[in-house]
Protein backbone atom coordinates (compact mmCIF):
# COMPACT_ATOMS: atom_id res chain seq x y z
CA UNK A 1 0.00 0.00 0.00
CA UNK A 2 1.10 3.54 -0.69
CA UNK A 3 1.53 5.78 2.36
CA UNK A 4 -1.29 8.21 2.97
CA UNK A 5 -0.33 11.81 2.28
CA UNK A 6 -1.81 14.09 4.96
CA UNK A 7 -3.70 17.18 3.77
CA UNK A 8 -1.94 20.54 4.05
CA UNK A 9 -2.14 22.01 7.55
CA UNK A 10 -2.81 25.48 6.08
CA UNK A 11 -5.87 26.41 4.08
CA UNK A 12 -6.98 29.46 2.11
CA UNK A 13 -10.75 29.80 1.83
CA UNK A 14 -12.12 31.96 -0.99
CA UNK A 15 -15.72 33.04 -0.39
CA UNK A 16 -17.31 33.64 -3.79
CA UNK A 17 -20.50 33.57 -5.82
CA UNK A 18 -21.14 31.97 -9.15
CA UNK A 19 -21.29 34.68 -11.83
CA UNK A 20 -25.03 35.28 -12.23
CA UNK A 21 -26.76 38.38 -13.53
CA UNK A 22 -28.56 40.19 -10.73
CA UNK A 23 -26.84 38.22 -7.98
CA UNK A 24 -23.33 39.72 -7.95
CA UNK A 25 -22.01 43.23 -7.23
CA UNK A 26 -25.53 44.57 -6.62
CA UNK A 27 -24.31 47.93 -5.30
CA UNK A 28 -22.14 48.36 -8.37
CA UNK A 29 -25.10 47.40 -10.56
CA UNK A 30 -27.06 50.37 -9.21
CA UNK A 31 -24.65 52.61 -11.11
CA UNK A 32 -23.57 50.60 -14.16
CA UNK A 33 -26.40 48.10 -14.65
CA UNK A 34 -26.63 44.36 -14.03
CA UNK A 35 -24.91 43.28 -17.25
CA UNK A 36 -21.88 45.49 -16.66
CA UNK A 37 -21.77 44.50 -12.98
CA UNK A 38 -21.75 40.84 -13.99
CA UNK A 39 -18.88 41.46 -16.40
CA UNK A 40 -17.02 43.34 -13.66
CA UNK A 41 -17.48 40.44 -11.24
CA UNK A 42 -16.25 37.94 -13.81
CA UNK A 43 -13.14 40.07 -14.28
CA UNK A 44 -12.62 40.38 -10.53
CA UNK A 45 -12.98 36.64 -9.99
CA UNK A 46 -10.61 35.81 -12.83
CA UNK A 47 -8.04 38.35 -11.62
CA UNK A 48 -8.24 37.15 -8.02
CA UNK A 49 -7.77 33.48 -8.89
CA UNK A 50 -4.76 34.44 -11.01
CA UNK A 51 -3.33 36.60 -8.22
CA UNK A 52 -3.59 34.01 -5.44
CA UNK A 53 -2.03 31.30 -7.57
CA UNK A 54 -2.23 27.56 -7.19
CA UNK A 55 -2.46 25.23 -4.18
CA UNK A 56 0.80 23.83 -2.88
CA UNK A 57 1.85 20.98 -0.61
CA UNK A 58 1.83 23.54 2.21
CA UNK A 59 -1.36 25.47 1.42
CA UNK A 60 -4.69 24.10 0.21
CA UNK A 61 -6.97 26.51 -1.66
CA UNK A 62 -10.72 25.94 -1.51
CA UNK A 63 -13.56 27.99 -3.00
CA UNK A 64 -16.71 28.26 -0.91
CA UNK A 65 -19.62 29.27 -3.13
CA UNK A 66 -22.88 30.89 -2.07
CA UNK A 67 -25.94 28.63 -2.55
CA UNK A 68 -27.74 29.05 -5.87
CA UNK A 69 -30.08 26.89 -7.93
CA UNK A 70 -27.83 27.21 -10.96
CA UNK A 71 -24.92 25.44 -9.26
CA UNK A 72 -23.74 22.27 -10.98
CA UNK A 73 -20.44 20.69 -11.84
CA UNK A 74 -20.10 22.50 -15.15
CA UNK A 75 -20.93 25.93 -13.71
CA UNK A 76 -18.53 25.46 -10.81
CA UNK A 77 -15.72 24.32 -13.10
CA UNK A 78 -16.33 27.23 -15.49
CA UNK A 79 -16.12 29.72 -12.62
CA UNK A 80 -13.46 28.23 -10.37
CA UNK A 81 -11.46 25.87 -12.56
CA UNK A 82 -10.15 22.74 -10.89
CA UNK A 83 -9.96 24.18 -7.37
CA UNK A 84 -11.80 22.21 -4.67
CA UNK A 85 -15.21 23.71 -3.92
CA UNK A 86 -17.83 23.49 -1.20
CA UNK A 87 -21.16 25.21 -0.61
CA UNK A 88 -21.39 27.91 2.04
CA UNK A 89 -23.82 27.19 4.88
CA UNK A 90 -25.42 29.68 7.25
CA UNK A 91 -27.84 32.60 7.18
CA UNK A 92 -25.36 35.44 7.71
CA UNK A 93 -21.76 36.04 6.69
CA UNK A 94 -20.80 35.44 10.30
CA UNK A 95 -22.57 32.08 10.30
CA UNK A 96 -20.90 31.10 7.04
CA UNK A 97 -17.44 32.05 8.26
CA UNK A 98 -17.99 30.27 11.56
CA UNK A 99 -19.21 27.07 9.91
CA UNK A 100 -16.38 27.07 7.38
CA UNK A 101 -13.68 27.52 10.00
CA UNK A 102 -15.25 25.03 12.41
CA UNK A 103 -15.63 22.25 9.86
CA UNK A 104 -12.07 22.53 8.59
CA UNK A 105 -10.48 22.80 12.00
CA UNK A 106 -12.41 19.94 13.55
CA UNK A 107 -13.02 17.57 10.62
CA UNK A 108 -10.09 18.21 8.28
CA UNK A 109 -7.32 18.66 10.86
CA UNK A 110 -6.43 22.06 9.41
CA UNK A 111 -4.17 24.06 11.72
CA UNK A 112 -4.29 27.53 10.14
CA UNK A 113 -7.02 29.13 8.02
CA UNK A 114 -7.13 32.41 6.13
CA UNK A 115 -10.37 33.53 4.47
CA UNK A 116 -10.85 36.14 1.75
CA UNK A 117 -13.57 37.30 -0.63
CA UNK A 118 -13.53 38.48 -4.24
CA UNK A 119 -13.79 42.22 -3.58
CA UNK A 120 -9.99 42.71 -3.58
CA UNK A 121 -9.02 41.03 -6.87
CA UNK A 122 -5.39 42.16 -6.80
CA UNK A 123 -4.69 40.60 -3.40
CA UNK A 124 -1.26 39.00 -3.84
CA UNK A 125 -0.33 35.48 -2.80
CA UNK A 126 2.69 36.89 -0.98
CA UNK A 127 0.39 38.73 1.44
CA UNK A 128 -1.68 35.59 2.00
CA UNK A 129 1.44 33.57 2.73
CA UNK A 130 2.60 36.34 5.08
CA UNK A 131 -0.74 36.18 6.92
CA UNK A 132 -0.39 32.43 7.35
CA UNK A 133 3.17 32.85 8.62
CA UNK A 134 2.02 35.43 11.17
CA UNK A 135 -0.25 32.78 12.68
CA UNK A 136 2.87 31.02 13.94
CA UNK A 137 3.23 33.77 16.54
CA UNK A 138 -0.27 35.31 16.66
CA UNK A 139 -3.66 33.72 17.16
CA UNK A 140 -5.60 35.86 14.69
CA UNK A 141 -4.71 37.96 11.65
CA UNK A 142 -6.84 40.69 10.06
CA UNK A 143 -6.48 42.76 6.92
CA UNK A 144 -8.44 46.02 7.30
CA UNK A 145 -10.29 47.51 4.35
CA UNK A 146 -10.60 51.24 3.80
CA UNK A 147 -14.40 51.02 4.14
CA UNK A 148 -14.20 49.73 7.72
CA UNK A 149 -14.51 46.04 6.93
CA UNK A 150 -11.73 43.57 6.33
CA UNK A 151 -10.40 41.88 3.22
CA UNK A 152 -8.81 38.96 5.08
CA UNK A 153 -9.30 37.16 8.36
CA UNK A 154 -7.43 34.16 9.68
CA UNK A 155 -6.72 32.22 12.83
CA UNK A 156 -5.08 29.07 14.08
CA UNK A 157 -7.04 26.10 15.33
CA UNK A 158 -6.21 26.41 19.01
CA UNK A 159 -7.52 30.00 19.13
CA UNK A 160 -10.73 29.60 17.15
CA UNK A 161 -13.97 30.72 18.78
CA UNK A 162 -17.18 31.16 16.76
CA UNK A 163 -18.18 34.09 18.97
CA UNK A 164 -15.73 36.25 17.00
CA UNK A 165 -18.15 36.09 14.06
CA UNK A 166 -21.36 36.64 16.04
CA UNK A 167 -23.25 39.91 16.60
CA UNK A 168 -21.30 41.79 13.93
CA UNK A 169 -23.08 44.44 11.84
CA UNK A 170 -21.90 43.05 8.51
CA UNK A 171 -21.61 45.52 5.67
CA UNK A 172 -21.08 48.51 7.96
CA UNK A 173 -17.94 50.58 8.72
CA UNK A 174 -17.74 49.03 12.21
CA UNK A 175 -16.90 45.46 11.15
CA UNK A 176 -13.15 45.71 11.61
CA UNK A 177 -13.22 47.55 14.95
CA UNK A 178 -15.93 45.24 16.29
CA UNK A 179 -13.91 42.18 15.34
CA UNK A 180 -10.71 43.54 16.89
CA UNK A 181 -12.62 44.25 20.10
CA UNK A 182 -14.06 40.75 20.20
CA UNK A 183 -10.63 39.20 19.78
CA UNK A 184 -9.30 41.40 22.60
CA UNK A 185 -12.16 40.28 24.85
CA UNK A 186 -10.93 36.72 24.48
CA UNK A 187 -7.41 37.86 25.36
CA UNK A 188 -6.13 36.66 22.01
CA UNK A 189 -3.42 38.50 20.11
CA UNK A 190 -3.97 39.67 16.56
CA UNK A 191 -1.66 40.74 13.75
CA UNK A 192 -2.93 43.54 11.52
CA UNK A 193 -1.94 43.63 7.86
CA UNK A 194 -1.61 46.78 5.72
CA UNK A 195 -4.92 48.41 4.80
CA UNK A 196 -6.31 47.78 1.31
CA UNK A 197 -9.51 48.70 -0.51
CA UNK A 198 -12.49 46.71 -1.74
CA UNK A 199 -14.55 47.10 -4.90
CA UNK A 200 -18.13 47.88 -3.87
CA UNK A 201 -19.29 50.92 -5.85
CA UNK A 202 -18.56 52.47 -9.23
CA UNK A 203 -15.76 54.71 -7.91
CA UNK A 204 -13.98 51.62 -6.59
CA UNK A 205 -14.38 49.83 -9.91
CA UNK A 206 -13.01 52.79 -11.87
CA UNK A 207 -10.08 53.01 -9.45
CA UNK A 208 -9.32 49.33 -9.97
CA UNK A 209 -9.52 49.60 -13.76
CA UNK A 210 -7.07 52.50 -13.63
CA UNK A 211 -4.63 50.63 -11.40
CA UNK A 212 -4.96 47.32 -13.23
CA UNK A 213 -4.56 48.97 -16.60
Amino acid sequence: MFPTVPPPAQRLLVFARLPERGHVKTRLAESIGEDAALAAYETMLRDLLASIGRPSPEVEIEVLWAPTESANGVALADAFGDLPTAMQTGATLGDRLSMAFSERFFFHATQKIVAIGVDDPSLPRTLIDHALALLDSCEWVLGPAEDGGYYLIGCRAAAFDPAIFQNVAWGTPSVFTTTISKIAEWQSNVAVLPARWDIDVVEDWERYRTVAG
